[in-house]
């Protein structure tokens, strides 16, 4: 048997995001008839299979630990352990030889965090998707960059989206092998969506709204300013807010979910299927959201974005079709009402390589080097 045919990928996802940027890779392998393994850990399962779906992603799924969506932190807590034991035990369950084992993890959540331990645990390959972004703040954002520091020394390969991401990778990280795929696998997720930018519909002049971030809905003075900055857009503009969960549960808890649903300007959306978002941000006449993922996007597709954020650590979009909310020295509100956002470039294409970083990525794993880094 060849050492290629000897080589199992198991994609370790948690959330909706990850799977998002995933599911090209994993279409990908099932292209090549490799033979892999989609190990969930439960955090967004009660929504995964739509996604799956949508992808056309056939690969056998097994379950980790059974959950529902985490709406608050001690619930999440509490799943930490189950997760953890759950994929080491599935993992023992594929009766393979760890050395023969890839495991594949994505981003910063404590799923990426779970699984590259439990794989380094067990002697398999931890390789780590859209690796080497930092903000160089250790708790800004909190967990994401605490969680990306554990798992980037957990890593055996990092698979860099830039230039810049390998050279974060190469001098931090030394023992890891750093690999530049010279972009990030959103650009192959979207061309699998046919997502592509419209013409504004300027009589509905809707705006498209996605909030999710730990320091924006779980500081209570933050979250209620961030209501009355959408109040104030209303007066102007027709909102649609989409709803993570955790932010619904949120609005619930503090009074402000009901608060918003008196004004007859802001539509309070369930959390859409990825094309059907992707669809509703593209004719939107701008896109407020606290996302890596949604900057990412957007970037690719060309909407104005003024991400809800401090500082972030992507460069997608900036400078271009986004800007920072700290950015905006006379603030967000006054911005939207002077309409500058529309002073913000709409074409913005993506120099990812040639065939798409998935590709990439998988064709590199199924050929390249079998030395671990440790």
């Amino acid at each position: 048997m060849s050492q290629q045919s000897e080589k199992h990928f198991v994609f370790v996802i948690g959330t909706r995001a990850q799977l998002i940027k995933v599911a090209p890779i994993i279409v990908e392998c099932e292209q090549k008839g490799l033979p892999s393994t989609l190990l969930l850990t439960g955090q967004h399962q009660e929504t995964m299979q739509d996604l799956l779906d949508e992808f056309g992603v056939k690969t056998e799924q097994v379950m980790a630990t059974s959950a529902k969506e985490h709406a608050t932190v001690i619930s999440l807590f509490a799943w930490l352990p189950r997760a953890y034991f759950g994929i080491k035990r599935k993992f023992k369950a594929l009766n393979l030889n760890s050395a023969s084992i890839y495991v594949l993890v994505h981003g910063d959540t404590l799923s990426t965090v779970l699984g590259a331990l439990a794989g380094r645990q067990i002697g398999a390959r931890v390789v780590h998707i859209e690796s080497g972004l930092t903000s160089k703040r250790i708790f800004d954002p909190f967990p994401e960059e605490l969680s990306r520091r554990i798992v980037f020394r957990l890593s055996d390969i990092a698979m860099c989206p830039s230039a810049e991401t390998l050279q974060h990778m190469r001098s931090a990280y030394p023992k890891c092998q750093a690999i530049n795929t010279g972009g990030n696998t959103i650009v192959d997720a979207i061309k699998l969506t046919g997502a592509s930018r419209a013409t504004p519909n300027t009589a509905s002049n809707y705006v498209v709204v996605s909030l999710h971030r730990f320091q924006n809905i779980y500081n209570s003075t933050r979250l209620k300013s961030l209501v009355e900055l959408l109040e104030k857009i209303a007066n102007s503009n027709d909102v649609y807010f989409v709803l993570h969960p955790a932010t619904r549960k949120r609005l619930v808890k503090t009074g402000l979910f009901e608060r918003l649903q008196k004004h007859s300007a802001i539509k309070l959306l369930p959390r859409l299927g990825y094309g059907e978002f992707l669809r509703l941000t593209a004719a939107s006449s701008f896109v407020l959201t606290d996302g890596g993922s949604n900057q990412e996007e957007l970037a690719v597709v060309g909407v104005p974005t003024i991400i809800m954020r401090r500082a972030t650590e992507r460069s997608d979009g900036l400078g271009k079709n986004a800007v920072l909310e700290s950015e905006l020295p006379k603030g967000v509100l006054s911005f939207i009402e002077k309409k500058e956002y529309q002073s913000l470039e709409t074409a913005f294409i993506s120099d990812a390589r040639a065939g798409g970083p998935s590709a990439f990525i998988m064709s590199y794993l199924e050929k390249g080097s079998t030395k671990h880094s440790a």
